[in-house]
């Protein structure tokens, strides 16, 4: 028997609740068996919210051991606060025989939090980063850079699967043609925070990018921008959104600054997938990425974008794209994006993992 966990399935308009509920979905659709973690209730004061987690914790991982049996599977999503009691537990489900999976969804000892959003516990972090997720016999994590990066901390080879890029449900249209617009136009979507997106308020310093027109579509968003080369289009909820997107490529970058990815969430980038990207291709639309983000390499690959070394050079990059040049990159786009839709690039490494394969790194085949 496979069992799998995580919040439930979540209509929250963020990338941080869309990945890890997509998952959720496609273990559904195998049947599996769900062993659910709830969520804080709101109105309890912090100090309290805190021991009401443990509590739950605690109560869930006994439930855990004491539902499954020799020989099953359990996919656990991290990060879960629940993984704060499991050390407690996983010698005990080890030597029961039970099977343990982790995807991985963020490393906290990578990206070291988003300042003004997400804060940094080093301590619990390296604890289950560093020593507890060792013990898990199947670790999915997000290419072969963060691949290389857990190696060196400790996994083994024999462990890890390559997920290549993540999955992203939605039946939205294609609303994108395969024809780049008289002036260049970018999507930028997700979290706008000054803090973490601070380069999105630089992109036109200077006299740079004059004629880029940059869509923006999430929360967050400093509405005294002196910039009209901006358009803020709203917040929409993460499967409805790329039905919003109608621009030339769709942007992945991070940090405080458009001339390099920089600080902690910009250098994140050499090793994670960032869900935009996944959001961008699963409407249809290529992606410009930094050079040296670690998804830069998927996307040269399979022809689904550019790179850039800094934002600075964005609009000179898209026009050196030929009308041809773009057309098949769209079509590349739409070709990835039925897998994307349907959860390919899951299922190839969960497999991988289930069969005990694992040691083969997934393959694209765009």
């Amino acid at each position: 028997m496979i069992y799998y966990t995580g919040f439930g399935i979540e209509n929250r308009q963020t990338a941080g609740a869309k990945a890890p509920s997509d998952i959720l979905h496609f273990c559904k659709q195998r049947h599996y068996q769900f062993i659910g973690v709830k969520r804080p209730p709101k109105k309890l004061p912090r100090p309290l919210q805190l021991v009401w987690k443990y509590c739950f914790s605690m109560k869930y991982w006994n439930n855990v051991l004491h539902t499954l049996e020799k020989g099953d599977t359990f996919i656990y999503q991290h990060p879960l606060y629940v993984s704060r009691t499991l050390p407690k537990f996983i010698d005990k489900l080890k030597a029961k025989g039970i099977k343990l999976i982790v995807l991985i969804h963020d490393l906290e000892t990578l990206r070291m939090g988003i300042e003004g959003a997400v804060n940094v516990n080093e301590t619990a972090n390296n604890m289950i980063e560093g020593t507890m997720l060792k013990n898990f016999d199947v670790v999915i994590c997000h290419n072969q850079k963060m691949k290389a990066y857990l190696i060196g901390q400790g996994y083994t080879p024999e462990q890890l699967v390559d997920l290549q890029i993540f999955d992203y449900i939605t039946d939205c249209k294609f609303v994108h043609s395969d024809v780049k617009s008289a002036s260049p136009t970018i999507a930028i979507a997700g979290n706008l925070l000054k803090t973490k997106c601070g380069y999105i308020y630089h992109i036109h310093d200077k006299g740079h990018n004059p004629g880029l027109v940059v869509n923006l579509y999430g929360m967050n968003f400093d509405s005294d921008a002196k910039d009209s080369n901006l358009v803020y289009n709203g917040s929409f909820p993460a499967a409805e959104l790329p039905e919003k997107l109608d621009c030339d490529f769709g942007l992945v970058w991070d940090g405080i600054s458009a001339e390099t990815c920089a600080g902690h969430v910009g250098e994140y980038l050499k090793y994670n997938n960032p869900h935009k990207t996944s959001l961008y291709l699963s409407s249809g639309i290529p992606v410009i990425v930094w050079n040296q983000a670690a998804i830069a390499d998927f996307v040269t690959k399979n022809k689904v974008g550019i790179t850039v070394g800094s934002l600075y050079d964005a609009e000179a990059a898209i026009q050196a794209v030929s009308a041809e040049e773009y057309k098949q990159m769209c079509a590349n786009a739409r070709k990835l994006a039925e897998r994307l839709r349907t959860g390919y690039f899951f299922y190839k490494a969960l497999d991988s993992g289930l069969h005990e394969k694992n040691q083969l790194d997934c393959e694209s085949d765009v």
